[in-house]
C-alpha cells in the first residue's frame, strides 16, 4: 500500500467515527496542514493508481470525501470530491474491497455512496448498511450500523421526495422549492 494512502487510513479511522460527524476543535486545521495537498491531488485524478487495492480506494474515497467536508466546510466546495467518491465506492464494492477491509471502513465506502444526490445510490447505500449488520461484532459497530440504517433511509425518503438533498440547496445556490422551504423548517443543513 501506498505510505500516503496508509498515513489516511491510521488517520481517519484510529479516532472515534462520532468524530468524522462530530469534529473536535482543531481537527479541520489538522487535516487542512497534513492532508489538504493530498485532497487536492485526489480531486486532479493524480492518485487513481490507488484504487488497484481495497486499502488504497478506501484512502482515496476518505480524501475525496470525509476530508473534503471538513476542510471545505460551510461552502460549496464541501461537495466538490462527491461525484469522485462515489465513483471511487461504486468500483470498491463492485470488486468486493468492501467485505476486505472493517466494518468502520467498509461504513467510509457506503457514505460515499449515499452522499450522491441519486435515489439509487442512496438505495443501495442503505442495502449495503443493512448487509453489514451480520458483520458486526462490537457493541460500537452495531450502534454505528444502526445509526447509519436509520440515516441512510431519512436520505432515501430526502431524495425520493426532492431528487436532491434540500440542505445543500444555500451552498450550492439552488432556489428551494416551496416543499423544500416546509421541510428546511424542521431539518437544519449539516455542514459535514
Amino acid at each position: 500500500m501506498d505510505p500516503e494512502a496508509k498515513r489516511v487510513i491510521s488517520f481517519w479511522f484510529d479516532r472515534n467515527p462520532m468524530e468524522w460527524i462530530f469534529a473536535p476543535d482543531g481537527l479541520d486545521a489538522q487535516m487542512n496542514a497534513e492532508f489538504g495537498d493530498l485532497v487536492q491531488r485526489a480531486r486532479r485524478d493524480e492518485l487513481d493508481d490507488w484504487i488497484a487495492d481495497p486499502e488504497g480506494g478506501l484512502a482515496l474515497v476518505v480524501l475525496l470525501d470525509r476530508f473534503s467536508r471538513n476542510l471545505y466546510c460551510g461552502s460549496a466546495e464541501a461537495f466538490g470530491g462527491d461525484a469522485k467518491a462515489g465513483d471511487v465506492a461504486t468500483r470498491a464494492v463492485a470488486r468486493g474491497f468492501d467485505k476486505q477491509v472493517t466494518v468502520f471502513q467498509a461504513s467510509a465506502f457506503y457514505l460515499a455512496l449515499l452522499q450522491q444526490e441519486s435515489l439509487i445510490s442512496g438505495v443501495a447505500a442503505s442495502c449495503l448498511f443493512e448487509a453489514l449488520k451480520p458483520r458486526c461484532e462490537t457493541v460500537e459497530e452495531h450502534v454505528w450500523v444502526d445509526m447509519a440504517i436509520a440515516a441512510s433511509k431519512g436520505h432515501v425518503q430526502q431524495l425520493e421526495r426532492f431528487g436532491r438533498y434540500p440542505t445543500r440547496n444555500a451552498l450550492l445556490g439552488r432556489k428551494n422549492t416551496e416543499a423544500e422551504e416546509e421541510f428546511l423548517k424542521e431539518h437544519k443543513p449539516s455542514l459535514k
